[in-house]
């Protein structure tokens, strides 16, 4: 097709309308390419910090922040701060023992995506000296536009954060130190976390004689003196600090209840605690009558509370050890109230398990075997709607007991329902015809979590 011949100006004309549509066109296409563009902006040019969540990363091979611009509004970075390690003085290994009076040789450098604001060191003794611990250093970042901290760096005629921290003051016992940093409006961040102990020179021995009547129990389970009578220095009150060797053979972690807590105890009773967890998990359990329904849930879900496994200390009397010492006992649900180790309880959950509560054997509910109570009294009731009488009787019954635990709600002038334990002596049994509370003669199938369809809650 031939086009008309145009005149002078319809050409001038003609080219003007191209170009303008060749501008729009070239707009549009930008526009479009800069939609959910990221834009890279250098540690030194670092922007205002917006708090966007609970969760930072740590990574020291990190030099710059990327930006988000979609949706026309850019999103601030995540706070990203890392411990970056000095070879010359290098930070001591975890569970490192340090003399009285001695000092670590500390140093290292805190780097962020954002000014640093603040760097403070914390360090926490358990169970010493509320006046002294927890030590808490601080030193502010004061020229507001480094994201870069060195913890050897004396500042304003000041000694350094590390030569700071008062060692000629630290008292025997174990300890954390955390160094957190905070930049820009964040909260404090966790950079560095080290456990260490602090020992003196005189040393005492755990010895048969702190045992008032269970050594026989104790040396059967471990059958070795070593693996539990240990060398231990005075922190506090009762508490003890046992040999770090000692700790660091035969104490170990796995873990636990609730929410996947650690609980921290002796290597041989790992396989009877790890047993009991599995009874509990694959055990189901229903509690109705007076006070409602707890439809059926994992016997499990009846561990609210963990209070502690290895835990070394001695008795009040501060002649017998506790055998939380050696890591073969586990305090649970102690808040509530029937469980706490005073001898008026030993009558309030006799009564309630042995008057208000019924068994009435193995029934089923979507495939899934459970054992169902009845209960028709009106005590308390825990977080799953079991009375606080029977929710340490039920994890016996289901779990502790048929993994080798003795429960001292049995002990002879007191109850301790809070308390389960492989190395004491406990007056009473569970088959006690007079004093045992046990109703479960035959167990359900195990059924795991995994393969069990969702009981129906009524």
């Amino acid at each position: 097709m031939k086009l008309p011949d145009l005149s002078k100006k319809q050409k001038i004309l003609l080219a003007s309308l191209l170009g303008a549509a060749l501008l729009v066109a070239l707009i549009v296409v930008i526009a479009l390419s800069g939609r959910g563009a990221e834009e890279t902006v250098a540690l030194d040019e670092a922007p205002e910090f917006e708090d966007t969540g609970d969760t930072v990363a740590y990574d020291d091979t990190v030099d710059k922040v990327t930006l988000s611009s979609k949706g026309g509004r850019t999103q601030v970075a995540d706070p990203v701060v890392t411990f970056r390690a000095d070879p010359a003085h290098p930070m001591p290994e975890e569970g490192a023992v340090l003399n009285l009076g001695e000092r670590f040789d500390l140093g290292g450098s805190i780097l962020a995506n954002y000014p640093i604001n603040s760097v403070t060191v914390h360090i926490s003794c358990a169970h010493n000296n509320k006046e002294l611990y927890p030590i808490r250093l601080t030193v502010k970042n004061t020229d507001g536009k480094r994201g870069a901290f060195d913890l050897r760096e004396a500042k304003d005629g000041e000694a350094s954060l590390v030569d700071r921290i008062p060692y000629d003051k630290f008292k025997i016992g174990y300890h954390v130190l955390r160094i957190t940093a905070s930049c820009g409006d964040s909260r404090e961040i966790e950079v560095y976390k080290l456990s260490f102990y602090v020992v003196g020179e005189e040393w005492e021995q755990i010895r048969r004689e702190n045992f008032p009547d269970s050594y026989p129990e104790a040396l059967k389970f471990f059958k070795d003196d070593e693996r539990f009578l240990y060398r231990y220095q005075w922190v506090n009150g009762r508490y003890i600090l046992a040999d770090p060797d000692w700790e660091k053979t035969y104490i170990t972690t796995i873990p636990g209840y609730p929410n996947g807590v650690d609980w921290k105890m002796h290597v041989d009773a790992v396989p009877y605690m790890q047993k009991a967890f599995e009874y509990l998990e694959t055990s189901y359990v229903r509690v109705h009558g007076t006070n409602g329904d707890t439809g059926v849930i994992p016997a499990i879900a009846l561990i609210t509370e963990y209070n502690g496994c290895y835990v070394s200390r001695f008795t009040s009397s501060l002649k017998s050890i506790s055998h939380h010492t050696f890591g073969t006992a586990v305090d649970v649900n102690a808040s509530m109230q029937p469980n706490k180790n005073i001898a008026e309880n030993t009558k309030v959950i006799d009564d309630d398990v042995k008057k208000h509560l019924t068994y009435n054997g193995i029934l089923e509910e979507n495939g899934v075997p459970y054992y169902d109570y009845t209960y028709d009294g009106t005590y308390a009731l825990d977080p799953n709607g079991v009375p606080q009488t029977c929710v340490n009787y039920i994890l016996y019954e289901l779990g502790f007991y048929r993994a080798g635990f003795l429960w001292a709600h049995y002990y002879r002038s007191t109850s301790d329902a809070m308390h389960f334990c492989l190395t004491e002596f406990v007056t009473y049994s569970h088959d006690d015809r007079k004093m045992g509370l046990r109703k479960v003669y035959e167990y359900a199938p195990a059924v795991r979590p995994t393969a069990a369809p969702s009981p129906e809650q009524p």
